[in-house]
């Protein structure tokens, strides 16, 4: 509470004007083309703000007035690569000259994951993916997460088609940290089968941060940070109209995956609302060797937001449900007849205001989640087996400061209340309470080309355990706390080039889950033992990336090693439990390294044809005993080509594309892992714009796995008994409509 009431008075003592910055009365400008001619209907966004506008016949814009800061305005139109411009705003008007160049690649722009306030990835000292717009929508598969297949740097953990857990550089689970529109995502994620409960219909955009991030995010995010983006809040500025929306249908062959979304959307005067519900229904998965019995799922979600923006501020809240019900599959060896499955429902409300005033902008961010997780022996079953109730409230409030010489940055504070009650009569982890409080300090520096940043973060948590006599546990409480850090350079060594160096501590604690389960779970098929003498992971990450973006080319290499103290994870026993027949897992900790490298590229090399593609490699060793960590990913190899056009007939923006991946066989594995051996995928795909009136709906029609290859990947939890799915053809459509105007 001290330290709450010190950063308050601090942002009130700096609106005071003690920083001594006033506001400019406009930032304005001209957007023009490579021939010198304005480009109008140009989307200028400033997201800092919350605020945008669009350039006029002319290829002016305007955004005023605003106050004195360090602001990064993007710049997009289709058919053109997206600018960015850094500005600083003090006591005179800013004007700016913005040239766009014409290209056929989906080039990132501004993201808000990797610093405190909207930035270009370029000046990021730490690797950034952008999945987002036409991309996305091609992308989109039956979760959210699998849009982010083929990101570099990232894998998949699966259970069938309805659980896809992102993998980070080796990482996942509690160490790959979920957020959603700035705050973190909570629901039991520390179960295998556990994946982020999140509709992936009411998505914008998706940014992976590769690498430890504890400085802005806290405990958890030791592998990255993979950061979902919904659709904002609609402004009159930026052209929304009084009511319209779109309408989405996907439909999957392999598991006769049927699902749809409606989503609406509208704004007047300083007033915005949005609104979504989507369904899905999935039967159970064709493999090459036949049906995966009791693998399929169905879902029900929605959701709402509604708030104000203006010159003022913004301020907006919103409500988002997850529905779902899911089978797992599990060895038909043992019993083919087996049918558990489990039901998820994640309430969550949340609401964001920012505030700009005199030399410094006030920046809140809040939220209640509460997360049902029931899990059932077989089909019918009334009383679950495991029954878990998690509540999370969360408040993360930043103050970013004007800038004082060449220094600009960011104060914030952290906070995050959490209970979790075993209401089902097997114990699987004990009722705790968790109180957890940081404070935070970023700041960054640019002297011309250079780019220098840094941060210090202290974290303490509380963790209150109930008494559990299945686990034999006490009431008891444990304290944990962590110093973490952050230095990063970025130095743009042309326009079009920039090399980067980011070295960083990072932290996790235990979760109750690690320290006390003692018994079957059924979801993961797995006797768990856990350990309660366990402390913290500790990583230390050092990065290293040359990025090179142009019109016609993106290219980036990342080489990095992420050393991790007191490591925590499951080893085999080798032993079987005698009543549920499951293999019995120890948790242990130890030190241990992982090492890898990732290349990413894609290139116009005419005005028809794109090439992409790229490689990742990670090796994760077990210090203590220089043997491999378990579930680490296969090396992979990507190479695709899309052939890209301005119409076919009544088809705009048509596109052919094909994409290969190659994963070697992983025989690295640790003792009793079982390897895999190496494969082959080709997935191919086409699709495009048809004109509605003003609007375009948008098709496209792909097949996956399409020479219908038998394999077995390495991070699939039925790779013991079951192969990966085979071919998937699947249909997309999303159809925009407007009703109502001004």
């Amino acid at each position: 509470m001290r330290t709450l009431i010190i950063f308050l008075l601090l942002i009130v003592f700096a609106a005071s004007g003690v920083l001594q910055q006033a506001s400019a009365q406009s930032l304005s400008g001209i957007v023009i083309d490579e021939n010198k001619q304005p480009l109008r209907l140009v989307n200028v966004s400033l997201p800092a703000l919350h605020r945008g506008t669009v350039t006029n016949e002319q290829g002016h814009f305007s955004i005023s007035p605003l106050p004195a800061g360090v602001y990064t305005l993007q710049f997009s139109i289709v058919g053109y690569k997206t600018e960015t411009r850094t500005v600083v705003v003090g006591t005179d008007d800013v004007r700016i000259e913005v040239t766009m160049r014409p290209t056929v690649l989906e080039l990132p722009g501004i993201v808000v994951t990797g610093k405190p306030r909207p930035a270009d990835a370029l000046s990021s000292s730490q690797p950034i993916s952008v999945t987002e717009g036409r991309e996305l929508k091609r992308l989109r598969g039956q979760n959210v997460v699998q849009a982010l297949e083929h990101t570099a740097g990232v894998w998949m953990y699966t259970t069938g088609m309805g659980i896809y857990k992102p993998v980070i550089r080796g990482l996942t689970s509690q160490r790959v940290l979920v957020v959603a529109d700035g705050t973190r995502q909570e629901g039991q994620q520390w179960g295998d089968e556990h994946a982020p409960e999140i509709d992936a219909f009411d998505v914008d955009r998706i940014e992976v941060l590769r690498g430890p991030s504890s400085v802005l995010y806290g405990s958890d995010a030791l592998g990255g940070v993979v950061h979902v983006i919904r659709h904002g809040l609609p402004s009159v500025a930026e052209g929304s109209p009084l009511l319209g929306g779109e309408i989405t249908l996907n439909g999957f062959s392999n598991n006769r995956h049927a699902a749809g979304a409606i989503s609406l959307r509208g704004a007047s005067g300083a007033f915005g609302y949005r609104g979504n519900l989507s369904v899905r229904n999935a039967g159970d998965i064709s493999t090459p060797e036949g049906k995966l019995f009791n693998s399929g799922f169905n879902e029900m979600n929605g959701g709402a937001l509604a708030g104000f923006a203006g010159t003022w501020g913004s301020a907006f809240v919103g409500y988002a449900r997850f529905n779902q019900e899911l089978q797992i599959h599990e060895d038909p060896a043992e019993d083919p007849t087996a049918t558990p499955y489990q039901k998820i429902e994640h309430d969550k409300i949340q609401f964001h205001a920012d505030f700009p005033l005199e030399g410094v902008r006030l920046e809140a961010d809040g939220s209640w989640q509460r997360n049902l997780r029931r899990e059932f022996e077989e089909k019918g079953a009334r009383i679950p087996a495991i029954y878990l109730r998690l509540q999370t409230s969360s408040l993360d409030l930043k103050g970013h400061h004007a800038p004082i010489g060449s220094l600009f940055g960011t104060l914030g504070i952290s906070l995050m209340s959490q209970t979790n009650q075993s209401l089902a009569e097997e114990k699987l982890i004990p009722g705790f309470s968790l109180l957890n409080f940081a404070g935070y300090l970023y700041e960054e520096a640019r002297f011309g080309n250079v780019v220098l940043s840094g941060g210090l973060r202290f974290d303490t948590r509380s963790v209150e355990l109930e008494e559990t006599e299945e686990l034999a546990v006490e009431a008891h409480t444990r304290n944990y706390a962590a110093l973490t850090g952050t230095i990063g350079l970025v130095y743009r060594v042309s326009d079009p080039v920039a090399f980067s160096v980011n070295v960083g501590r990072a932290w996790r604690a235990p979760t109750p889950f690690e320290l006390f389960v003692d018994g079957v779970h059924e979801g993961t098929v797995q006797y768990v033992t856990g350990d309660r003498n366990l402390a913290n992971e500790r990583s230390f990450n050092v990065d290293i990336a040359t990025r090179y973006v142009t019109n016609i080319v993106q290219a980036e290499l990342n080489f990095y090693r992420n050393a991790i103290a007191g490591y925590i994870f499951a080893s085999p026993t080798g032993e079987v439990d005698n009543v549920s027949g499951f293999k019995k897992y120890v948790l242990k900790q130890a030190d241990a390294t992982l090492l890898g490298t990732e290349l990413s590229l894609q290139a116009q090399v005419t005005s028809w044809l794109v090439l992409n593609g790229g490689f990742d490699v990670v090796r994760g060793t077990n210090d203590q005993t220089q043997r491999p960590l378990p579930m680490i990913p296969a090396n992979r190899l990507r190479v695709g080509a899309k052939v890209v056009g301005s119409e076919l007939g009544t088809l705009l923006n048509p596109y052919l594309s094909l994409h290969l991946k190659t994963v070697a066989a992983q025989d690295r594995v640790e003792e009793f892992e079982t390897p895999t051996d190496g494969y082959t995928l080709v997935d191919v795909g086409i699709g495009g714009e048809i004109a509605l009136g003003s609007s375009r709906a948008q098709i496209d029609f792909t097949i996956d796995n399409f020479f219908n290859v038998a394999y077995r990947d390495h991070l699939n939890r039925y790779k013991e008994y079951a192969l990966n799915p085979g071919r998937n053809i699947a249909l997309k459509m999303t159809i925009p409509f407007s009703v109502l105007h001004r």
